[in-house]
């Protein structure tokens, strides 16, 4: 009997070629009795294609069959739970890995799923400790230790994926990617002695440039006062490199436009913001006619006819501008003990999207999905609270949405000097694509008129509480302005507030270093110092707080 590997791939072809012909049902009918004869590498072969038909409810029947004629095979079991996972029976999944680790402690698709399973159902934390404890058990490789560090930083837990890049340097996995990746972490948490020593060993490392923005990095680690500092030299070096990608060259100018800024170079620093932005806007392209047709839409829509009732957990919203204080709302907020600030989440953008594709705003059974979903990642796994905060600013074009899913949110909508707030834009290199409108201030002007006029709308037709915050107001009466808001929302005094960031605060916005500070208010009319060498600011755009 010929088993070899023509064989296997007559089967395979056979199976799909009967599943197109006559249905699933006759096809995998034939495939069982061609396979009765054959050893287990065959029928694990034929698993792997069948695994991919996750949407075949046959598929999973059909597994369970050959493992209960190969119930040693543990690839079997791993492609039964891949393919609950795929058809959303998360406890099923989760069952089946489980029990498949308690036989194989080391199966690393079985961790990688598993740990992919626990991420989406929103429980960050025993993901990633799942993934740290099966890095540690693999002796991970420099790209294995770096895919790890990155999974953990995406469940929101830098401290733990600084913990391994230090324990991969440590162990002898050195490589500058790992250094530089230890000190963009280290950069979130808010560490800029280590950051600034991991990102020159990555650069003393020749780490590639083009991928990991370290020059920019290394300007944000820092308040510079003195032209003499050695990243001015450095650079300067790196502008003069022709191997940087245009995006990398516009992250230095960035970087060098920000460090003479701090000094107050306001010559070199708008000249290089001119160079930069021009840099940035043709590698990142932005539709204002798209924006503005976007918006148009916006405008005839309300509240949907279905809301879902009110939970005890309660979303606080954030929005505005980009650069219009709301890192600063979200971290004095979340000082408080049962407030939880989550950052910026991408979950809402992907649930209204999804929403909107199926038209489903009316649908109760998708919207109920929807809300969950989004609950499980606000409340995650860490200790439980009843105020959680997403500052995410462009939600702003979603608070239709916020009001169907969650009549009980407050939103939060931040207010900043228009100047001051188109400048801060100007001078940032955004790493997500929803900054994209930032490198031109004819952009920065439609985009800010888009937002005032959705705004507006929002507040005369969601039955949302909207309150607004004044940067101005927050940046000269902090505590005054925060103890305020916090009553509206309906948040109680709590004699637990404590006055600085925890140790493992993450901050990953280009606010990172402002935000680890104490309040200041140098930021508040930083605009006038550049009006003669940016004359857009005075010409586009209202000198006052909107």
């Amino acid at each position: 009997m010929n088993t070899g590997t023509n064989s296997v791939d007559n089967l395979r072809a056979e199976f799909r070629a009967n599943r197109a012909r006559g249905g699933s049902e006759p096809a995998f009918a034939v495939l069982t009795r061609q396979l009765e004869l054959q050893p287990v590498e065959t029928w694990l072969a034929c698993a792997q294609d069948i695994a991919q038909l996750a949407d075949e409810p046959l598929a999973a029947t059909w597994l369970q069959s050959a493992i209960a004629r190969w119930p040693q095979a543990i690839q079997l079991h791993y492609w039964l739970a891949f393919v609950s996972w795929s058809r959303g029976d998360v406890s099923a999944a989760e069952r089946q890995l489980r029990e498949l680790l308690g036989r194989q402690p080391d199966h690393a698709d079985a961790l990688r799923l598993l740990a992919m399973l626990l991420r989406n159902d929103g429980r960050f934390g025993a993901a990633a400790q799942l993934a740290l404890d099966s890095w540690r058990r693999q002796h991970g490789t420099v790209d294995n230790t770096l895919q790890c560090a990155d999974f953990i930083r995406h469940c929101q837990r830098q401290a733990l994926a600084a913990e391994l890049c230090d324990e991969a340097l440590h162990g002898g996995i050195r490589d500058p990617a790992i250094h530089a990746q230890a000190g963009m972490l280290a950069l979130e948490l808010g560490r800029f002695d280590a950051a600034r020593s991991h990102l020159m060993a990555a650069l003393d490392g020749g780490v590639d440039l083009n991928v990991w923005f370290v020059p920019a990095a290394l300007a944000y680690a820092q308040r510079y006062s003195s032209a003499r500092h050695p990243d001015f030299e450095l650079f300067d070096r790196q502008l003069r490199n022709h191997a940087l990608s245009q995006k990398a060259q516009a992250s230095v100018k960035f970087a060098l436009a920000k460090a003479c800024d701090d000094i107050g170079d306001i010559t070199r620093a708008a000249g290089l913001w001119r160079e930069a932005n021009l840099q940035a806007r043709a590698i990142k392209p932005w539709s204002s006619d798209t924006y503005r047709s976007r918006i148009a839409v916006l405008l005839k829509t309300s509240c949907g006819n279905f809301q879902l009732p009110p939970s005890d957990i309660i979303p606080i919203f954030i929005v505005g501008l980009p650069r219009s204080g709301t890192t600063l709302a979200a971290v004095l907020l979340g000082r408080h003990s049962q407030v939880r600030d989550r950052g910026e989440l991408p979950h809402l953008g992907f649930i209204a999207e999804r929403l909107s594709t199926g038209e489903h705003e009316n649908d109760a059974g998708a919207l109920h999905e929807a809300a969950r979903l989004y609950y499980a990642h606000l409340r995650q796994d860490d200790a439980p609270a009843r105020w959680y905060i997403d500052k995410t600013p462009v939600n702003f074009v979603r608070l239709d949405v916020v009001a169907s899913l969650f009549p009980q949110a407050q939103v939060i909508h931040c207010r900043r000097n228009r100047r001051d707030t188109a400048l801060s834009l100007y001078s940032q290199f955004f790493a997500h694509t929803d900054g994209d409108f930032a490198y031109d201030f004819l952009d920065i002007a439609a985009f800010a008129a888009g937002h005032d006029q959705l705004m507006e709308h929002w507040r005369r037709t969601l039955p949302l509480s909207i309150h607004t915050l004044d940067y101005e107001e927050l940046a000269q009466r902090p505590a005054q302005t925060i103890a305020a808001l916090r009553q509206r929302i309906g948040i109680a005094d709590d004699n637990a507030t404590v006055t600085r960031l925890p140790q493992d605060t993450v901050i990953a916005s280009s606010s990172l270093w402002q935000a680890t500070q104490p309040v200041y208010t140098s930021s508040i009319g930083r605009s006038r110092i550049y009006a003669s060498h940016l004359p857009e600011l005075a010409r586009l755009f209202p000198d006052m707080t909107c």
